[in-house]
């Protein structure tokens, strides 16, 4: 297996982010010529999250942040997607899997969005779809253009790769970078269950203490939820997110070898989490940057959702690695 070093920081962040801007306008824009025609009932949750918007300053913006956080995210494993030969389903199953479907946000194509809301099937699926799409063609562009460019510069030495700082403090073990989990059941059992206790624990203890029972009254977006005390919404959600655990635990796998034998890959592992479900997430970053009503509700708005999300994100990741080095050294 040849090595591969990293590209310089600025130039590969700027591939990056021109072109994932350019694939979700190419995408972005004859879905929205669809979905405006289709019956107003039929895209009403569309309409509402705006899973892609038209071309404007604060909509570029938001993508712009979202793109940085992709590329800010992917660059630490640029190895692992460039290494293997399944790299570029590694990449799509990150951006749209994870970053999608397994996303935070309650959302037209997400786990979250079929778990807690009443948006209908077809307009998860149209979301599924597109997004789809625009990782498909996004992919597919990057490796090319990141094939081309190492070939027409050679080989860039680490000492200037221009390469951001290694969190881990570790030298990466390139023996180690590209496996996943020799005991892929064990771990994916782990992953699971940190996953649900943490979510379990993290989430009720912030529904007391950050207001969220005031917030489902007057929050217009708590408008399509399913009533969170019926015993089939509890019992989806308990089974729900055994699922969502697994899949993402599956999905995150390939980038294992990376974090797992660094001292601090907890941080990567975070950096991980937090970047794909929620930075990474078509929502997140473009409605943070919508400022709106009085600097008062914008501080309540922050209230709810981001602090419980970082800190379910930082104690899963810290919780996780510990008990999977456990288990590692057991072997």
């Amino acid at each position: 297996m040849n090595k591969i070093e990293r590209p310089q920081f600025l130039t590969y962040l700027g591939r990056f982010t021109l072109l994932f801007l350019a694939t979700y306008y190419l995408i972005g824009l004859p879905f929205l010529a669809f979905q405006s025609a289709l019956p107003e009932s039929g895209r009403m949750a569309l309409d509402f999250y705006e899973t892609f918007r038209p071309f404007g300053l604060m909509a570029f913006a938001g993508q712009l942040l979202r793109a940085l956080a992709f590329a800010l995210v992917f660059y630490p494993f640029y190895n692992i997607l460039f290494e293997t030969t399944r790299g570029r389903l590694v990449l799509f199953g990150a951006l749209w899997g994870v970053a999608l479907f397994g996303s935070v946000e309650p959302q037209p194509g997400s786990i979250e969005g079929i778990i807690y809301t009443t948006i209908p099937f077809a307009e998860h699926m149209y979301a599924l779809t597109a997004i789809a799409l625009q990782m498909l063609l996004f992919v597919w562009i990057f490796f090319k253009w990141e094939t081309l460019s190492r070939k027409k510069t050679g080989p860039v030495p680490r000492s200037s790769a221009g390469d951001i700082a290694d969190i881990s403090g570790n030298p990466e073990s390139p023996e180690s970078a590209t496996n996943i989990p020799i005991n892929l059941r064990g771990y994916t059992s782990r992953f699971t269950v940190v996953h649900l206790v943490t979510y379990w624990v993290i989430g009720p203890l912030f529904y007391q203490i950050a207001g969220y029972a005031d917030a489902l009254q007057e929050m217009e977006v708590f408008e399509m939820w399913r009533d969170l005390e019926s015993i089939p919404v509890v019992l989806l959600v308990f089974f729900g997110q055994i699922f969502r655990g697994a899949f993402l635990g599956l999905l995150l796998a390939p980038f294992y070898g990376n974090y797992i034998n660094r001292k601090n890959g907890w941080l990567l592992l975070f950096l991980l989490m937090f970047g794909l479900t929620a930075l990474g997430s078509p929502l997140f970053l473009p409605e943070f940057i919508l400022f709106e009503g009085t600097f008062m509700e914008f501080l309540k708005g922050l209230v709810i959702g981001i602090p419980e999300i970082v800190t379910q994100m930082l104690v899963f990741s810290l919780i996780f690695f510990w008990w999977q080095r456990k288990a590692e050294r057991k072997k």
